[in-house]
C-alpha cells in the first residue's frame, strides 16, 4: 500500500459511511413522517368525538390547546372557521379553504401555511356537518432525521478523521517494519549498493524485486550446483550412502540404489532398515561407531562387494560436532574370485610339486646312504629321478607359460603364421606317442595364415592333441580340421562329464587325476588353451558326452 492507495481508502470509506448516514437519515425522516401521520390521525379522531356542536367549544379549546406545536382548525361544509387551537398571533390570510379541504378530505398533505410561514404537514377529516384540519410544523415532523443529520455528520468526519490518522500511521509503522526487513534481505546481495532506496513503498517494492531476483538467481545457483553433485554422485563405479546421527539415510546414489534394487524415494530420510541389510548391517553400524571404521563383504545379485563404514562429520549439514555415517560399497567380485583363484593356484602347485619332490628326495637319500645295493633297483631309482625332475621342470614351464600369456606378453604386429604346417608339425611330433596308445589321428587341413605367436599356436594345438590321446582308449581316433574360420581336435575317447565341462579350463583341475599324472598330465594345459584364446579374441567350444568323446573347436572370429 502507497499513498495513493491510502488516500483512495480514505475517501471510499468516507462515501460508504455518508452512504450509510443519508440512508439512516432518510429511513429516520420516513418513519417520523408516518410517525407524525398517526398523531395527526389520532388528533382529528379525537377532535371529531369531543366537537360536536357550538356548545362544544370550550371543552374542546379546553382538551387539545395544551397540546403543543398541533394546530387544529375546525369548518363548516363551506369553509368558514368554526374553531381554531394554538393559533400564531397573525393577521388570516384569505385562502381558497374549501378547495383544498374537498380536494384533501381524509388525506396528508403538505402546505407553506399563509398564517404560519412555514411549511406544514396537515390532515383533513371531513364529518356530515364539518371539517376537521389539523396541522403540524414539517421541521417538527423532521427534526428527529435532522438532528441524526447533524449530528451523524459530525460524528462521520471525526470518526473518518481518526480512521484516517490511525491508518495512517499503521501503514507508517508498517512500512518502517518492512523497510528493516528490506535492509536485512539487502545484505544476502553481493551488491546490495545497488538495490533501489528511498522512504516511499514504491522504493520498498523496488528493493525487495532486487532481493527477489537476487535470492532467484541464488536459488537457480544452488539447484544447478546440487544437480552438478548428484550428477558426480550418480557417475561414480562405487556405491555411496550417508547416514545421520538418527541413522536416516540422507544421501544415496544410483550405484547404492541399483545394488540393493531400490528406489530412491522409497529410502531417502528414512531409517537404514528400509536398505534391508539384514540384522548384520544394523550390528556393523554400532560396531562402527565404536572403531569409526571398517569393513566386511556382502553378497548382491551374484557379485561380491566389501562395504566401508566410516564415521564422517556433518558440518555440511550445519551439524556442528555431529558425525553421521558413510557407507561405501565397492564391487570386489573379481578381487575376490583372482584371491580364490591365487589361493588355490599356490595350493594346487605346491602339491603338484610337493608329490615328484617327495619321490627324488626319498630316492636320493636311499641312494647317497647306499641303501639300495642291487644295480637294477639303483638303476630303476635314477629313472624315477629323472623322470619326476621332467615332470617338475614341465609343470614350471607349463606355469612359467601361464604367467606370461596372462600378461599377454606378445610383440605386435605379429608375424603371419601357416597354420596348417604348424599342426603337421605337432601331429608329428606326436604321432610316437599315439601309435603307443593305439590312437590314429586324421586330418582335413585347408591353407590358413593366422596372425599368432608360433610357440601360442603350438602350445593351443598340442595341448588340445595331446588331451585327445591320452583321455582316448586303443584303437580310438583323433580327428583335426582347419578352415579359415576354425580349428577342431575331435576324439571318441572317454568322454566329459556335463558337471565338469565348465570347470576343465581351471588350473590343475584333472576329472582323473590318478590317470592325468600316470600320463605325465600337470593340469595346466586346457587353462594355457583358455588364456591363448583370451589374448588373441578367438572363442573356445566344448561338445563332449560320456564313453562318446569330445570335440574342442577353436573359433578364430
Amino acid at each position: 500500500m502507497n499513498k495513493k492507495s491510502l488516500i483512495l481508502d480514505y475517501i471510499v470509506t468516507f462515501f460508504l459511511s455518508f452512504a450509510l448516514l443519508l440512508a439512516s437519515f432518510l429511513t429516520t425522516k420516513n418513519i417520523s413522517a408516518n410517525n407524525a401521520r398517526k398523531e395527526l390521525s389520532y388528533y382529528g379522531e379525537e377532535v371529531s368525538k369531543t366537537y360536536r356542536s357550538e356548545t362544544d367549544k370550550d371543552v374542546t379549546i379546553s382538551c387539545f390547546s395544551k397540546i403543543q406545536d398541533i394546530r387544529i382548525s375546525i369548518f363548516d361544509l363551506d369553509a368558514n372557521v368554526l374553531l381554531e387551537i394554538n393559533q400564531l398571533d397573525k393577521n388570516p390570510v384569505k385562502e381558497d379553504r374549501k378547495k383544498e379541504l374537498e380536494s384533501h378530505a381524509d388525506s396528508y398533505y403538505y402546505k407553506d401555511s399563509l398564517t404560519m410561514g412555514y411549511s406544514v404537514l396537515y390532515f383533513v377529516k371531513k364529518t356530515s356537518v364539518y371539517y376537521i384540519r389539523v396541522g403540524l410544523p414539517r421541521s417538527n415532523v423532521e427534526e428527529a432525521a435532522n438532528l441524526l443529520l447533524l449530528y451523524g455528520s459530525i460524528a462521520l468526519v471525526a470518526l473518518d478523521s481518526l480512521y484516517f490518522v490511525y491508518r495512517y500511521f499503521t501503514y507508517r509503522k508498517a512500512l518502517n517494519q518492512l523497510r528493516n526487513e528490506v535492509n536485512k534481505l539487502k545484505e544476502l546481495s553481493p551488491h546490495p549498493n545497488a538495490l533501489a532506496v528511498g522512504n516511499d513503498l514504491e522504493a520498498i517494492d523496488k528493493g525487495i524485486a532486487d532481493v527477489s531476483l537476487n535470492l532467484k538467481e541464488k536459488m537457480e545457483s544452488l539447484h544447478r550446483e546440487s544437480l552438478k553433485v548428484d550428477y558426480i554422485l550418480d557417475s561414480m563405479e562405487e556405491g555411496l550412502l550417508v547416514l545421520n546421527e538418527k541413522d536416516q539415510i540422507i544421501l544415496i546414489n544410483k550405484y547404492a540404489l541399483n545394488i540393493l534394487s531400490l528406489e530412491k524415494e522409497d529410502v531417502l530420510n528414512k531409517e537404514f532398515h528400509y536398505l534391508m541389510l539384514g540384522e548384520e548391517f544394523k550390528n556393523k553400524i554400532q560396531e562402527a561407531k565404536q572403531k569409526e571404521y571398517l569393513s566386511y563383504d556382502i553378497e548382491r545379485k551374484g557379485r561380491t562387494y566389501e562395504l566401508l563404514l566410516s564415521l564422517v562429520p556433518l558440518d555440511w549439514l550445519g551439524k556442528e560436532n555431529i558425525k553421521g555415517l558413510a557407507v561405501l560399497f565397492l564391487d570386489v567380485t573379481e578381487q575376490r574370485m583372482n584371491e580364490k583363484l591365487k589361493r588355490d593356484f599356490f595350493q594346487n602347485a605346491s602339491h603338484e610339486l610337493k608329490t615328484p619332490l617327495t619321490t627324488i628326495v626319498g630316492y636320493s637319500e636311499l641312494l647317497s646312504n647306499s641303501l639300495i645295493k642291487d644295480k637294477k633297483e639303483r638303476k630303476k631309482a635314477l629313472d624315477v629321478i629323472t623322470s619326476e625332475s621332467k615332470r617338475m621342470r614341465t609343470v614350471i614351464d607349463d606355469m612359467l607359460s601361464l604367467a606370461t600369456l596372462e600378461n599377454d606378453e606378445k610383440p605386435t604386429p605379429l608375424a603371419p603364421l601357416n597354420a596348417k604346417r604348424a599342426i603337421e608339425d605337432v601331429v608329428s611330433s606326436l604321432s610316437l606317442i599315439a601309435k603307443e596308445k593305439g590312437v590314429s589321428i586324421k586330418t582335413h587341413l585347408e591353407e590358413v595364415t593366422l596372425n599368432i605367436l608360433p610357440m601360442d599356436f603350438d602350445r593351443l594345438v598340442r595341448n588340445l592333441v595331446s588331451n585327445a590321446i591320452f583321455y582316448n582308449h586303443e584303437g580310438g581316433h583323433v580327428i583335426l580340421r582347419l578352415d579359415s574360420s576354425s580349428f577342431s581336435c575331435e576324439d571318441d575317447g572317454i568322454g566329459i562329464d556335463e558337471k565338469y565341462q565348465q570347470r576343465i579350463f581351471e588350473r590343475f583341475f584333472r576329472v582323473d587325476k590318478s590317470r592325468s599324472r600316470k600320463d605325465g598330465g600337470t593340469g595346466l594345459g586346457l587353462a594355457i588353451v583358455k588364456h591363448i584364446c583370451l589374448n588373441y579374441h578367438y572363442r573356445i567350444q566344448l561338445v563332449s558326452h560320456i564313453q562318446e568323446g569330445s570335440k574342442f573347436t577353436i573359433y578364430f572370429k
